[in-house]
């Protein structure tokens, strides 16, 4: 359960600094920044200006530079964390924002596969064109970045793991993969995906299922 609400406060705190990332880049761009502010279901949203005429690759650099650095940011945090021994609670965090980081872009992509999609990938192809252009080819992003991915965030949940307890057997590195990062990653894809509009919930639940058990078979 800790877990769980560790991986929602991440998550808030996560969409907050991809918001913030998306303002800097887009001013970056020429897409002036505004504001942030507090959607109605208090998810932090970025006021932007009017966009000039971007490239593709200024649509690509404001849309995704968000995803990629908190990435990069909370994979640097949770190294951090555990190279100098930090406490327990801290480094249950720190893996919470890894989980959460690493699967926010293969499900930004999924989102785009969708009908009605929403995200920042989908916004990016109703940016450069026909929004369901690219559906299959994002599709096929999704699942191998997906594919990928869990076997970093399970490999992380299981390196954890070790330091509190000894992790002998497959079916015990599993059930600690599921408490650890596959519990608290549903949750938080499900916020993300729900609340800030990326997929209808029946599309959600399906790909929560998906990602569940790219973890369990990534779970080594």
């Amino acid at each position: 359960m800790l877990s769980v609400l560790a991986a929602l406060v991440v998550t808030w705190v996560t969409i907050a600094l991809e918001q913030a990332v998306r303002g800097g880049a887009g001013t970056l761009v020429g897409v002036p920044y505004q504001a942030l502010v507090l959607s109605p279901l208090y998810v932090v949203e970025v006021l932007q200006g009017r966009p000039g005429p971007l490239t593709a690759w200024g649509w690509t650099l404001m849309l995704l530079s968000g995803p990629v650095a908190l990435g990069f940011v909370a994979i640097g945090t949770h190294f951090v964390a555990g190279r100098f021994r930090t406490a327990g609670w801290l480094r249950s965090l720190a893996l919470e924002w890894v989980v959460v980081a690493l699967l926010w872009l293969p499900t930004a992509f999924a989102a785009a596969a969708l009908p009605n999609g929403g995200g920042p990938v989908a916004e990016l192809y109703a940016r450069l064109g026909d929004p369901q252009a690219g559906r299959w080819a994002a599709l096929a992003l999704a699942l191998l970045l997906l594919w990928l991915l869990a076997g970093v965030v399970s490999n992380r949940a299981v390196a954890v793991g070790r330091s509190w307890m000894r992790t002998d057997g497959l079916e015990f590195r599993r059930k600690l993969v599921r408490v650890v990062a596959g519990y608290p990653g549903a949750a938080a894809l499900g916020a993300l995906a729900i609340v800030a509009g990326w997929m209808a919930p029946a599309w959600c639940i399906a790909w929560l299922v998906l990602a569940f058990a790219a973890l369990m078979l990534r779970t080594r």
